[in-house]
């Protein structure tokens, strides 16, 4: 690699900023599903003020994928009309932007089982495909049915529409379900004509909470991807094959002199090659050659903040051995990157490494171990924590995030209590 002259005027900022994306322009989202349903949900997204809907319905399930890789260029985000095609899209890895299906589990199988009602049909017996059991219990109670009227499938990559109909009449012959719910057109058209079924249609109140959420994702994404990301690299001599290791985060490798060296990029490829900030893949490559590999990386919203982060963030990479690296962002405490991602269904978390990486006691965590014995499923909210160790809630908010880019806590979905606002994110917590 050769050596390229030192700036510090701000270049390599400037050159980051062109190639992000504006975070307030409008947002096309891909609408992905069957035909009658996309329509649907195009009118909804095109109803949004700055968003856009590319409508591209499929025949079949399994054009799913076909359709993800044709028109990847031409959209922002991807809305599926519900969780098949966006479960099919996922099992084959065509999913690179921000996604989101809309459920059914809420007020969609609710409005159902209402109209079922009061058309005078028997629910004392009902099969249920696709959806997930914990959430249409909580839905059936809401209706005032008995948990166990129902019997449910959840959906997996192996199961075909045939499967779906074997469920469907295994339930009526050896429990006599009295009606079918499906989510598949395929197995609607089967099985309306041997029994009572009802295929689900997304709700307006449904699509637009799917819409909202994919939008706000897709901002912070955008978001995360104007932001600057710097980051320093101490090595025991040069090595012309560092730009190329670090080619992953999407920047450029800039020489300092003859043992340091400036990386420039963005908050975005950074977030995405380090697992959300758990792990650094490239350390373990630099330290098959070099005794000594410190590396600090840091986010701001300009390159002297960037830069004064990741400052910060190689010394303390010095205080930890010889290969380290360390992350640090505003308004979170510096993360230790490991060399590689922990494997699932790995030991128990080591307590006093995770308390290093996040910059807390190893005490803390472990009164936050006990308290989550306590949670059902070790699932929690903000606010339930913030009641716990007495708080405040912005600060439970702010312990779940960075557990969250440490591993060790996992967004599940939301808490709906009926209140103004955002409701809380529940998150699992495993220590």
């Amino acid at each position: 690699m050769q050596t390229r002259e030192r700036r510090t005027d701000g270049r390599s900022d400037q050159r980051a900023r062109r190639t992000a994306p504006r975070p307030d322009r409008a947002l096309t989202f891909g609408i992905v599903g069957p035909a009658d349903l996309v329509p649907r949900v195009a009118e909804v997204v095109e109803a949004a003020p700055a968003l856009r809907a590319l409508r591209l319905p499929y025949r079949q399930e399994q054009e799913t994928a076909r359709i993800l890789r044709e028109h990847a260029d031409d959209v922002d985000a991807w809305l599926f009309t519900g969780v098949v095609p966006h479960a099919i899209a996922e099992a084959e890895g065509v999913v690179t932007l921000p996604a989101r299906h809309v459920s059914y589990s809420g007020l969609t199988l609710l409005a159902a089982l209402f109209r079922l009602g009061r058309e005078g049909q028997d629910l004392t017996r009902i099969s249920i495909d696709t959806l997930d059991p914990a959430e249409v219990s909580e839905t059936l109670a809401e209706a005032g049915l008995a948990e166990d009227v129902a019997r449910t499938m959840v959906y997996r990559r192996e199961v075909r529409s045939r499967d779906v109909v074997a469920f469907h009449r295994q339930a009526r012959e050896d429990e006599g379900a009295t009606v079918a719910v499906t989510c598949l057109r395929s197995a609607y058209d089967v099985l309306r004509k041997e029994m009572l079924v009802v295929r689900l249609a997304p709700s307006p109140r449904d699509i637009r909470g799917a819409v909202d959420e994919l939008a706000l994702q897709t901002r912070n994404r955008h978001h995360s991807d104007a932001q600057v990301a710097l980051g320093f690299v101490e090595l025991e001599r040069a090595d012309p094959r560092l730009e190329r290791d670090l080619g992953e985060l999407g920047g450029a490798v800039v020489r300092i002199d003859a043992e340091r060296y400036l990386l420039v990029t963005t908050r975005g490829p950074l977030e995405r090659v380090t697992d959300d900030f758990r792990a650094a893949p490239f350390l373990e490559r630099l330290a098959a050659r070099h005794e000594r590999v410190l590396v600090g990386l840091g986010i701001g919203r300009s390159a002297g903040e960037a830069a004064a982060h990741a400052s910060r963030a190689l010394a303390r990479a010095r205080a930890q051995g010889d290969v380290a690296a360390v992350l640090s962002a505003p308004h979170d405490a510096d993360i230790v990157l490991t060399a590689v991602a922990a494997p699932e269904g790995s030991a128990p978390t080591d307590l006093g490494r995770l308390a290093q990486r996040l910059g807390m006691s190893r005490s803390t965590l472990l009164s936050l171990r006990q308290f989550l014995q306590s949670a059902q499923e070790g699932r929690v909210t903000a606010t339930e924590l913030a009641q716990a160790f007495s708080i405040q809630e912005r600060s439970a908010r702010r312990l779940l995030k960075r557990l969250e880019r440490a591993g060790a806590a996992v967004p599940v979905g939301t808490l709906n209590e009926g209140q103004m606002g955002r409701p809380p994110v529940v998150y699992h917590v495993e220590l």
